[in-house]
């Protein structure tokens, strides 16, 4: 058998592995054009809204600033410009992960399996679940209490499709104002238009305290829904999502994920639940 000459070998096996490396979907994009397209929700803090500069901040916002750095390092990058692009409704959020708007959505995203269908998401970044803020003046405080209320609510959301089932499953007879912001639903509640405003429990936490009179409001001692969040990716890129879940899991090794929490859910007097705790705790994936 004739035996190839041992340069031709050297050859061809420094060319596969150069192919092997090959950038491929979204990191040869972000190689290519030097940018990390990151879409956020705008008024939905602690997780992601506009600070008072007008500049992206939050829970998530802070998990993505790390899988930027991450993915600069992957790309190959020496420097890599990172653009902000707001995105209010879900439906919204999930085009432009599918047409290549955004690279990922770093805002509020509830884990289901028909978004699955669309969309590729990360390990869990957090969980929380539905809740209900009402006025002080006319409290509903516990979901039990929905009975022939008006609670607004966001089209498309999670908590808008799970509501609804609520409704059917416990033949409640509420009714449903929809909406497509976080702020119309402060403005609604606060000017006596809804008896309540429905959304997760984080973002109510967050609203309450950007508001003038945070002592006014009463929120449902429970919840009526499971809302895991994650961040959203192109489907099936595979590399790419790689490089995210490896950035996430190397913060959930250590203490800064707990830092990070604190920031944001601490300064609002919200402890570490044990279910948070172990999403990091479980997710903390070993390399």
């Amino acid at each position: 058998m004739r035996r190839l000459p041992i340069v031709l070998l050297a050859t061809c096996f420094l060319y596969s592995t150069a192919a092997a490396q090959e950038l491929t979907g979204t990191l040869k994009r972000i190689a290519d054009t030097g940018e990390f397209k990151i879409g956020f929700v705008p008024d939905a803090p602690p997780m992601s809204f506009l600070d008072k500069q007008g500049n992206p901040a939050g829970y998530t916002i802070t998990l993505c600033r790390t899988v930027a750095t991450a993915v600069k390092k992957a790309a190959g990058l020496e420097e890599m410009k990172v653009s902000y692009v707001p995105l209010v409704l879900p439906e919204d959020r999930l085009s432009a992960v599918e047409n290549g708007t955004v690279d990922i959505e770093c805002g509020a995203s509830t884990v289901t399996l028909s978004r699955r269908e669309r969309v590729d998401f990360s390990l869990m970044t957090f969980i929380t679940g539905g809740a209900v803020l009402s006025l002080n003046k006319s409290p509903i405080p516990s979901i039990s209490d929905l009975e022939k209320k008006t609670i607004a609510v966001i089209k498309g959301t999670t908590t808008h499709e799970t509501l609804r089932h609520f409704s059917e499953v416990n033949e409640y007879a509420f009714t449903l104002r929809i909406i497509e912001t976080h702020a119309k639903g402060m403005e609604l509640l606060n000017a006596g238009k809804v008896d309540g405003y429905a959304t997760d429990r984080a973002m109510i936490i967050g609203q309450v305290f950007q508001s003038a009179d945070a002592g006014s409001y009463t929120i449902t001692s429970d919840v009526f829904s499971f809302e895991p969040h994650a961040l959203m990716m192109k489907r099936g890129d595979t590399d790419f999502r790689l490089v995210v879940d490896r950035a996430l899991a190397s913060m959930y090794r250590t203490a800064r994920i707990r830092r990070i929490y604190h920031d944001w859910f601490g300064r609002y007097g919200e402890p570490l639940s044990p279910i948070v705790e172990a999403v990091y705790e479980f997710q903390a994936v070993g390399e």
